[in-house]
Order: structure tokens, then C-alpha cells, then sequence
């Protein structure tokens, strides 16, 4: 039986009348989320933030060295503050042990150009972070297991965008009885953001199918049918488009790079018509950076690119074209691959 211990903090900070806790910098000028799009990159010897201007394709970087490594961006869907991931060190250690060391939880305000340091950890067998809506982060930690023979402890913290800690849980997995935290925590938008429309996600596993269906208050529309990993689901701002992409890592992605591991699509909700926007070797993260366009990366490491799309047009444009890897939310990487 899974131990499962929650403890909730948000009553105690809402009747005692708490201001936020952390404390914001000025890292940079102010960018607008609008003219520039924010990607992870190694230029230089570690990941770091960079901003790339939409008008003449200009990169500069955003992040002073004094943060350190970057491993993971996660945006708002406004777009207007995001949420990332320091880390002394991230990969794989020993028989195939993912390990995060020191890893920290940064909120960085777009427009202000401030970085607040929001949590720190011990070292971690996993770290992720996401934004469950406008108004909440969510940040996931793996501790514990085999190595300190302890049962896996699974945390997950969630924070308003000023910093303040809203709640608080933990789950303890047994490893010895064949439990274990889950791995990935799928980034998946399923109500449209007008409430009109919302999509599920069904399962056959006695044939390994996954469907997607859009549905309203009268009707249920078949979207798209695969036997992928669905990995991030997103809606664009005013309802109109629907964004996913499915991932399939096997053992020959591992041997080579060329093997296609990846699908981007999109879903146009007026037209009910399905399109791919792009396919190949790689994990296609991507994000909305205006109603209409998104960015995405394609391909591994040094061979990973970040592209602009325009679902409304169906344009891509390549808005990175260097021998440095570089990625929408992590620099994409699988077992095997070294940065």
C-alpha cells in the first residue's frame, strides 16, 4: 500500500495574513513577451536563458553566469513570468541514475526583468517544474530510493506567480513492494480557455491506442489517434487552436539521431481540421507566444534548432542556426547523449 502523507499550508499563510517571501533582483531590462521569444541554449559552457527579438532575429543572453546552469523554462500561458531551473549538475550517474544536484526553483518576471528565487533542494533524483493555470506553479521533487534505502519520497509545492506557497504535499512510494513515483508529470491544457470546449483523453491499453477528443456540451469530435507518448497539450489564448505534440523514445533514438521520436500538430477548433506542423528526431517542446504563432525545437543536442510557427498563416521560419544545443524548455537530450 502506498504511503501517502498531505499536508496543506495555504489556511495558515491565507489567516495570518502573509506577504511573500522571497525577494526579487533585477537580473535585466525588462523584455516584452511579445517582441521577443525565450529559449535555453549552450553558447557558452553552461545553459542559459537567451531571448531572441521576433523583428530582427537578434539573440541576446538574459541570465547573469552568477545563476548558474539552467535545466528547465517553463512559461506562463500569459507569458509574462516565467518559472526555471538551476542546477550544479543534471544527468545520468552510475546504472543509469538520473541526478539533480543542488537544484533551486526561480520565478523571473518578464516585464520588470526581476528573478526571485523561490525554492531550494537537496540533491534529487527529479526536479520538474510546470503552470497548472495563470495563477499557480507547480514544482515536483524525487528524493530517497535505492541508494539511501529509503522509500521514494514524491513532493509536489504549489506557489501563486508573487512567490507565496499555496500548498504542500508528499507521497511516499515502498520500492521494495514494486512502487514507484511517477516519472513524468505530462504537461497536458484540457479546457479551452473560454470553457467551451474542453478534451479528453482515452486509453485502450489492451491495444496500446491513445485517442484525443474534442467535446462540447452536444458533441464529441475525434481528433487524432496514436500509440505515442502524449506529452504536452495546449490551447491557444482565445480558444481558436489547439497545440500537442507525442513522443516515442526507443532504443535505436538512443544509437542514432536521425530516428524520428517525435510529432508536432495542431488543431484548428472552427475548422475541425487537424494539421502536423513538423516531425523528426526530437522531443518538439514547444510554447504559444501569441495567439497565433508558437515556438518549438526540433532534434537533439548540438543538432537541436528553435523554430517560429505561424498556425494562422502556416509558416515556419528556423530562428536558431548554430553548432549549440539549444531548446524551447530544456535542452532536449535522451539517455545516451552527453551535452
Amino acid at each position: 500500500m502506498r504511503i501517502k502523507i498531505f499536508f496543506f499550508i495555504a489556511l495558515l499563510f491565507f489567516s495570518l495574513g502573509c506577504k511573500s517571501k522571497v525577494k526579487k533582483i533585477l537580473i535585466t531590462h525588462g523584455i516584452s513577451s511579445v517582441s521577443y521569444a525565450y529559449f535555453i541554449s549552450q553558447k557558452d559552457s553552461l545553459p542559459s536563458i537567451y531571448a531572441v527579438n521576433l523583428s530582427d532575429y537578434k539573440v541576446e543572453k538574459v541570465l547573469p553566469d552568477t545563476f548558474g546552469a539552467v535545466w528547465e523554462i517553463k512559461f506562463s500561458p500569459s507569458g509574462n513570468v516565467a518559472l526555471f531551473k538551476t542546477a550544479d549538475f543534471e544527468g545520468t550517474v552510475g546504472a543509469g541514475f538520473h541526478l539533480i544536484k543542488n537544484p533551486k526553483i526561480y520565478l523571473f518576471d518578464v516585464a520588470s526583468g526581476e528573478v526571485a528565487l523561490l525554492k531550494t533542494f537537496d540533491d534529487s533524483w527529479g526536479v520538474k517544474i510546470r503552470w497548472l493555470n495563470n495563477d499557480t506553479v507547480e514544482v515536483y521533487r524525487i528524493s530517497g530510493g535505492y541508494q539511501t534505502n529509503e522509500n521514494f519520497k514524491f513532493e509536489i509545492y504549489g506557489f501563486d506567480p508573487d512567490g507565496n506557497l499555496l500548498y504542500a504535499k508528499k507521497e511516499e512510494y515502498d520500492w521494495r513492494k514494486g512502487e514507484f513515483p511517477p516519472e513524468n508529470v505530462p504537461d497536458l491544457k484540457l479546457n479551452s480557455p473560454d470553457g467551451k470546449f474542453r478534451v479528453e483523453i482515452k486509453d485502450d491499453s489492451l491495444i496500446g491506442v491513445k485517442r484525443i477528443y474534442l467535446v462540447d456540451e452536444l458533441n464529441r469530435f475525434e481528433i487524432f489517434e496514436t500509440r505515442w507518448k502524449i506529452e504536452h497539450l495546449e490551447w491557444s489564448s482565445d480558444g481558436v487552436y489547439l497545440v500537442f505534440n507525442v513522443v516515442n523514445i526507443t532504443p535505436e533514438a538512443v544509437e542514432e539521431r536521425n530516428v524520428k521520436t517525435g510529432e508536432l500538430y495542431y488543431f484548428n477548433v472552427a475548422k475541425r481540421n487537424l494539421y502536423k506542423i513538423s516531425s523528426g528526431s526530437g522531443f518538439f517542446n514547444f510554447r504559444f507566444i501569441n495567439d497565433t504563432q508558437i515556438i518549438f525545437d526540433k532534434g537533439f543536442e548540438n543538432d537541436s534548432e528553435i523554430y517560429l510557427y505561424d498556425l494562422y498563416e502556416q509558416k515556419i521560419k528556423r530562428i536558431t542556426d548554430n553548432d549549440y544545443p539549444d531548446g524551447v524548455s530544456v535542452i532536449p537530450k535522451i539517455l545516451g547523449f552527453e551535452a
